[in-house]
This record gives C-alpha cells, structure tokens and sequence, in this order.
C-alpha cells in the first residue's frame, strides 16, 4: 500500500494540478467558524459569476431535493445545508476548472453521470447525503485525467479498458504502474480538501475486496457501494459500451452492500437519462 501510494505522489508531482479556487478556500473558512455568515457565504458564491453559474445548474438538476428552481445563491443558502453548499459548490467549481482535452472532457462527464445516479440512489441510503454521493461519482476517476498527462503514450486505453473491465483492467494498471488512478485520486482529493469519506471511496472503488477493508467503516462502504453500481447504470446507458460479466459482478458487489428497493435502479436509470447532459463542462485553461 505505501509504495502504491509513493508512486501515486510522483505521478501527482508530474501533473499540472490546479489549486482550488479562492472562493472555495474563503467559504471553508467560513463554514469553519462557529457561527457561520449565510450572507458572506451567498456572496462567496456569487463572487465568481461562471461559478455561481455551474452551482446553480448543479443544485438544480437531480442532486438536490428541491421541487421548484432555486436562483441565486442566496435562496439556495436559505434552503440548502451548509455542508450540502459546500459539497455543491466544490464539485461545480472543480468541474470547471479541471478538463483540458475532449477526453479529459469525456471522463468528467462519465462521472458526472455516475454522480447522478449515486445522487438517486443515495435516497434508500440513510448515512450518506445527496451531495457526497454525487461528488464521489463525480471525483472517482479524476485521478485518471492526471495520470494520462503524465503518461500520455501508455496510459488512457487502460483507463478506458477499466469501463468494462472494471476488475481485471484495474488489476492490469496496478500490474503495470504499481499504483493506480485511485490512489492518484486520492492525494488530489486530500489537495483539495474534499470529504474524508469521499476520497476513501475513491481509493477503493475498484476493490473487491472493499467490504471487508471497510467492516467497521458503513459511511464509506456504501460510499463504495453506490459508485460500483452508478457505473454499472451509467454504462447501461451508453451506447457504445458493452457490458461485460464483469461488469455485472462489479454492480453485484456494490448491490450486496446496499438494501435497494426495485425502484431504486428505475429512479437512477431515469435521472442519468433526464439530467445526464445538462450538466455543462466547460474546458479548463489551467
């Protein structure tokens, strides 16, 4: 594990990876204080007009409970939970400012449709929040867009291989790299100051043997869980992926950690069709 994780920190010191924006750094410290400013945290918000714009598209597609538009940060202060705020503003700010390439592109919005239908899910799973369960779809992958810029020869085909073979392709770059976009996704996650649970899920959400790691741990066992079976969902969905046994077995795992009633997949399957592509990611220039 630890020579895993020190080849993940070189592939992470050879990438470009952007620092988080101001405004995320000044709303932390904000939520940090004991008495918290709902109008300094609507302004932090609002500061930045294109990611003002990202959050509110974000808070109001599939991830929030809200059933009428909420439109400027102000309501959405006024309605939301701080940490659902923070989560929301995080994932929507980091969106924009990561993808550099269609195919950096393409991942993001892979797991942006991941978080969608972990978002759903995460209804019948009472320990974890709409928020983080769409964040850790979201960020479950993007230590592969890293990765690929430091191994730009080598690296992306084994990434896409891992879409339907998310067992044995994983097993593969493991193999080859001796660490993995997970462990990559982890030191940015903790870069960024995301949810300790969160970037534990993105560390073992290609592990089969992640129940057992996580015996003691449920938050982020069904973390995990939820991930396993979003992708499952999101590749049904798709086109141009094929569906392995493998890949059924990887949503099994994740279907045996949770208790999913039948809607449950209906409802996931439905908001990765209706909000799947709206969510707007625009190419990064950093």
């Amino acid at each position: 594990m630890q020579d895993k994780l020190s080849n993940a920190a070189q592939i992470y010191t050879k990438s470009l990876v952007p620092s988080i924006p101001e405004e995320i750094i000044k709303l932390k410290e904000e939520l940090n204080k004991k008495y918290p400013n709902t109008v300094t945290i609507a302004n932090l918000i609002s500061h930045n007009p294109e990611l003002l714009g990202n959050f509110l598209t974000l808070v109001n597609t599939n991830i929030t409970n809200e059933k009428t538009e909420i439109k400027d940060a102000k309501a959405a202060v006024n309605v939301l939970g701080l940490d659902e705020i923070y989560n929301i503003f995080l994932s929507s700010s980091l969106t924009n400012i990561i993808a550099q390439s269609p195919t950096e592109k393409a991942i993001l919005l892979h797991g942006s449709k991941v978080g969608l239908a972990c978002a759903e899910l995460s209804y019948w799973v009472f320990d974890v929040s709409r928020s983080e369960a769409y964040m850790a779809g979201l960020m479950q992958n993007v230590g592969a867009i890293y990765f690929s810029r430091a191994e730009p020869d080598t690296y992306i085909d084994l990434y896409k291989s891992q879409l339907s073979n998310p067992i044995s392709g994983y097993t593969s770059e493991l193999e080859k790299y001796d660490t993995s976009h997970a462990f990559v996704g982890t030191f940015i996650a903790k870069k960024w100051n995301i949810n300790i649970d969160v970037y534990k899920s993105i560390l073992l959400h290609h592990d089969t043997d992640f129940a057992n790691k996580l015996e003691n741990n449920q938050k982020v066992r069904h973390l995990v869980a939820l991930i396993m079976v979003a992708n499952f969902i999101v590749s049904s969905t798709s086109e141009d992926q094929y569906i392995t046994q493998e890949l059924k077995e990887y949503r099994d795992m994740g279907l045996s950690q949770l208790q999913l009633p039948e809607n449950a997949l209906k409802s996931a399957y439905s908001a990765v069709n209706k909000w799947g592509n709206s969510i707007g990611l625009t190419t990064g220039s950093h």
